[in-house]
């Protein structure tokens, strides 16, 4: 009985602890980011703001000096034990892909996220899914 008890303490408080995560990923990642990629591409400059009610808006100044924006949605989820940002209707923008996907964040950490697309929400089979992306808080 003392077992089963403890048990359900140790159950009821890993929940305690773990619930506020989401939001506090949630709070943490609202501002505006500089996109930090990996390859060439896009030229010029990617920004994300996330707005704190599940809209993130991504600013892409290509060298030609004209401004393309889009508009999405995101929901931070958490799954074994790892937080999620899924994008949702993002358009793909020239030279860009869109955003859409389930991404684990790697890290969140003072200015800096760091996060790994691994699957498409909409087809979990379908391949060439992987992008990593490195967001810098801007200042």
């Amino acid at each position: 009985m003392k077992n089963r008890i403890s048990l359900l303490l140790l159950l009821v408080g890993m929940v305690l602890v773990l619930m506020p995560s989401c939001k506090k990923v949630a709070n943490e990642i609202t501002g505006t980011w500089d996109v930090m990629t990996f390859d060439t591409r896009p030229e010029g400059t990617m920004q994300i703001t996330f707005d704190g009610n599940s809209t993130a808006i991504r600013i892409l100044n290509p060298d030609s000096g004209s401004m393309i924006v889009d508009s999405c949605t995101y929901e931070i989820t958490k799954k074994n034990l790892k937080e999620r940002i899924i994008f949702r209707d993002s358009k793909m923008l020239p030279g860009c892909d869109d955003l859409n996907g389930i991404y684990r964040v790697d890290k969140v950490k003072n200015d800096v996220i760091i996060a790994t697309r691994i699957e498409f929400e909409d087809d979990p089979s379908r391949g060439g899914a992987f992008y990593r992306m490195e967001l810098k808080r801007k200042n």
